[in-house]
Protein backbone atom coordinates (compact mmCIF):
# COMPACT_ATOMS: atom_id res chain seq x y z
CA UNK A 1 0.00 0.00 0.00
CA UNK A 2 0.91 3.64 -0.77
CA UNK A 3 0.77 7.05 1.23
CA UNK A 4 2.08 10.17 -0.13
CA UNK A 5 2.45 13.11 2.21
CA UNK A 6 3.14 16.72 0.18
CA UNK A 7 4.06 19.63 1.69
CA UNK A 8 6.27 18.80 4.35
CA UNK A 9 8.51 21.48 5.91
CA UNK A 10 11.80 21.07 4.23
CA UNK A 11 13.60 21.33 7.74
CA UNK A 12 11.67 18.53 9.00
CA UNK A 13 12.28 16.49 6.08
CA UNK A 14 16.29 17.23 6.41
CA UNK A 15 15.99 16.31 10.31
CA UNK A 16 13.78 13.15 9.72
CA UNK A 17 16.77 12.23 6.70
CA UNK A 18 19.43 12.90 9.38
CA UNK A 19 17.51 10.13 11.57
CA UNK A 20 17.19 7.57 9.27
CA UNK A 21 20.99 7.99 8.11
CA UNK A 22 21.85 7.36 11.90
CA UNK A 23 20.42 4.44 12.00
CA UNK A 24 21.30 3.21 8.40
CA UNK A 25 17.97 3.47 6.65
CA UNK A 26 16.48 5.10 3.67
CA UNK A 27 13.81 7.91 4.62
CA UNK A 28 11.18 5.25 2.99
CA UNK A 29 12.09 2.51 5.57
CA UNK A 30 12.71 5.01 8.29
CA UNK A 31 9.19 6.66 8.05
CA UNK A 32 7.52 2.61 7.13
CA UNK A 33 8.66 1.64 10.59
CA UNK A 34 7.47 4.73 12.48
CA UNK A 35 4.08 4.68 10.82
CA UNK A 36 3.99 0.88 11.63
CA UNK A 37 5.12 1.35 15.46
CA UNK A 38 2.42 3.74 15.43
CA UNK A 39 -0.45 2.16 14.45
CA UNK A 40 0.53 -1.38 16.84
CA UNK A 41 1.04 1.11 19.61
CA UNK A 42 -2.47 2.40 19.63
CA UNK A 43 -3.40 -1.69 19.34
CA UNK A 44 -1.23 -2.27 22.34
CA UNK A 45 -2.68 0.78 24.51
CA UNK A 46 -6.18 -0.31 23.74
CA UNK A 47 -5.26 -4.04 24.96
CA UNK A 48 -4.17 -2.28 28.25
CA UNK A 49 -7.25 0.04 28.70
CA UNK A 50 -8.62 -3.24 28.35
CA UNK A 51 -6.53 -5.39 31.02
CA UNK A 52 -6.62 -2.44 33.25
CA UNK A 53 -10.54 -2.07 33.85
CA UNK A 54 -10.59 -6.14 33.80
CA UNK A 55 -7.79 -6.12 36.60
CA UNK A 56 -10.41 -3.58 38.23
CA UNK A 57 -13.54 -5.35 38.19
CA UNK A 58 -11.54 -8.74 39.56
CA UNK A 59 -10.37 -6.18 42.39
CA UNK A 60 -13.72 -5.34 43.54
CA UNK A 61 -14.92 -9.13 43.12
CA UNK A 62 -12.02 -9.98 45.18
CA UNK A 63 -12.85 -7.35 47.59
CA UNK A 64 -16.52 -8.70 47.97
CA UNK A 65 -15.67 -11.99 48.22
CA UNK A 66 -13.53 -11.49 50.83
CA UNK A 67 -15.98 -9.33 52.92
CA UNK A 68 -18.37 -12.45 52.42
CA UNK A 69 -15.92 -14.90 53.43
CA UNK A 70 -15.77 -12.95 56.66
CA UNK A 71 -18.89 -12.81 57.36
CA UNK A 72 -19.40 -16.56 56.84
CA UNK A 73 -16.59 -17.54 59.06
CA UNK A 74 -18.19 -15.32 61.77
CA UNK A 75 -21.47 -16.89 61.14
CA UNK A 76 -19.55 -20.56 62.04
CA UNK A 77 -17.78 -19.14 64.69
CA UNK A 78 -21.37 -18.05 66.44
CA UNK A 79 -22.50 -21.51 65.63
CA UNK A 80 -19.38 -23.44 67.17
CA UNK A 81 -19.99 -21.38 70.16
CA UNK A 82 -23.29 -22.21 70.55
CA UNK A 83 -22.85 -25.65 71.16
Amino acid sequence: MEIKIRNIDPMAVKKIDEWAKEKGLSRQEYLRLHLESFAVNDVHSNIIDRYEKQLEANSLLLEKTTHSMNELIEVLKGLMLDE
